[in-house]
């Protein structure tokens, strides 16, 4: 029966151990209860981090770090928190510490919304904070002194090299060189300067005292200009007054003169209608028969047309005067031209052109040897000059032109291709520019309304943009230097052409009235 007593007590044993179980675990708080919310984040530095290290808002735990992983190069830890805490979708989350050398935690930190403001949405289960500040630890700390402590010793071991130097060259050099420079002075090596320089200014007082007396035997001299230039300018009132009224009296003498000849003028239109219509005995000569002949008017327009069109082919392209204006699109500034094509027979021409730009005229290069510099200096000088193109051209092939000589003060050459009878040109110029690349132009010109064209194209196509330094000195210079473009540019423009014909119309128009003006 002893077996029976030690079951038995074995078996009290037991009950007593789990009673005592079950009342303990009754005592001790539920800390995997209502912990099924998941949050994560990304750290730099997760040490003295563990899992189980509390997680805490505002100082109160709500959770704990369920797992520690490595990705890339961030460390990546998990935390669980309780079921019912709120945080705002962009909370930050930090690393801190509750002592010196003792572990850390996670602390959230909400982020409140202003007054007024929208809510922000709520982080869900499973989403990452993705604000993160990154606590510095005592080891972060202790390492970065640890590197730093080097760099401040070597600093303080060169000041003390310096002051060991300093204190060498104060005892030695720099005493030596105050007695020779106590001697330079007593030498009187100074008081020569000083002298040149005191004559100098006598020189200039001297100078200042002239140029005032001039100014003040000038000013007499002034005056009588003054006085002469309103002479001058009251005469030419007095005479633009007298060219008005000989105008006005020329242009009714004009008048009476052309009331003079209507008589006349009816007459001669009696004799054409008499002469058309057949009436009267106007029409009965020979030149009323031919005037009324259809056959020989016939003949005569048939021969017309066929001249003109021989005519038109050996002079497809005539001489011409031309003003044209061109907008630089990127370096912003205008372009003016004064072009003259001139045929000399009908597939040889001269191109004559004057241009007014914003390059200015051809820079003059000088190289100065500047001293102790390993190589020369090159200054580019640009005055504020036309540039000129005269070229020799001739036709080729039909519609096609070739074209040497100067252009725009270098030496260049072109090509043209003239279309519809010359309202579509396509022009290429090859010449000089400021760098060793040449200047490459491409232009095409269109006619819109008879003697206006519209054109567009690009300039120095061969070489990159850029800008050349510009060195103002103590003179003035144009506004269109103050920066100076060079290289790849974008144009447009127009071109007014007068050829023979508009030429001929403006100086029988305006000749004749300069001249009834002058008479």
């Amino acid at each position: 029966m002893r077996w029976l007593s030690r079951a038995i007590s074995i078996a009290v044993i037991l009950v007593v151990l789990g009673a005592a179980y079950v009342l303990l675990r009754s005592r001790m708080p539920a800390t995997q209860i209502g912990q099924s919310f998941r949050a994560w984040a990304l750290f730099h530095d997760a040490s003295r981090l563990a899992v189980g290290s509390p997680v805490r808002i505002a100082g109160v735990r709500v959770g704990e770090v369920d797992r520690l992983t490595v990705v890339g190069d961030f460390a990546r830890v998990d935390m669980r928190l309780l079921d019912n805490t709120d945080i705002p979708v962009d909370s930050w989350v930090t690393k801190r510490a509750e002592s010196a050398f003792g572990d850390s935690y996670i602390e959230i930190i909400p982020t409140s919304a202003e007054e007024g403001a929208p809510t922000a949405r709520r982080l869900r289960s499973g989403e990452q904070i993705v604000h993160v500040q990154e606590g510095a630890s005592t080891d972060t700390v202790l390492r970065a002194i640890a590197r730093a402590m080097p760099r401040v010793d070597n600093g303080l071991q060169r000041i003390h090299d310096f002051a060991l130097d300093a204190r060498k060259w104060a005892s030695g050099g720099l005493k030596e060189r105050i007695v020779d420079a106590d001697h330079w002075l007593a030498a009187g090596n100074l008081d020569q300067p000083i002298e040149a320089v005191d004559r100098g200014m006598a020189r200039f007082e001297s100078g200042t005292t002239r140029a005032a007396d001039a100014v003040a035997s000038a000013k007499p001299q002034i005056v009588s200009f003054l006085d002469r230039l309103d002479r001058g300018v009251s005469s030419a009132r007095s005479r633009m007054r007298d060219l008005d009224t000989s105008i006005a009296d020329g242009l009714k003498s004009a008048r009476d003169g052309m009331d003079r000849i209507d008589p006349t003028v009816q007459q001669m239109t009696d004799v054409v209608v008499a002469i058309n219509e057949g009436s009267g005995e106007d029409w009965k000569g020979t030149f009323g028969r031919l005037v009324n002949s259809p056959k020989l008017a016939d003949d005569i327009e048939d021969v017309t047309e066929s001249i003109s069109d021989a005519v038109a082919g050996l002079n497809k392209f005539k001489s011409w005067l031309g003003l044209r204006a061109e907008w630089d699109w990127f370096s912003k500034s205008p372009g003016f031209y004064v072009t003259a094509e001139i045929r000399a027979r009908n597939d040889k021409f001269y191109l004559i052109e004057l241009e007014k730009g914003p390059i200015g005229g051809v820079p003059a290069d000088q190289l100065y040897d500047v001293e102790h510099a390993t190589s020369l200096v090159r200054v580019q000088t640009i005055h504020d000059s036309l540039r000129y193109t005269f070229q020799f051209g001739k036709t080729m092939w039909g519609h096609l032109q070739l074209r040497a000589g100067l252009k725009e003060s270098t030496p260049g050459l072109g090509v043209d291709l003239l279309l519809n009878h010359g309202r579509l040109r396509f022009e290429s110029d090859l010449y000089g520019s400021f760098t060793h690349t040449p200047r490459l132009k491409l232009t095409a010109q269109v006619a819109v309304y008879r003697s206006i064209f519209l054109m567009a194209g690009v300039d120095d196509l061969l070489d990159s943009p850029g800008y050349l330094p510009i060195v103002l000195g103590n003179t003035d210079v144009p506004t269109q230097f103050n920066y100076l473009r060079y290289g790849r540019d974008y144009f447009f423009g127009a071109t007014l052409h007068f050829d023979e014909a508009d030429l001929a119309t403006l100086i029988r128009t305006y000749g004749a009235l300069i001249v009834g003006l002058l008479k």
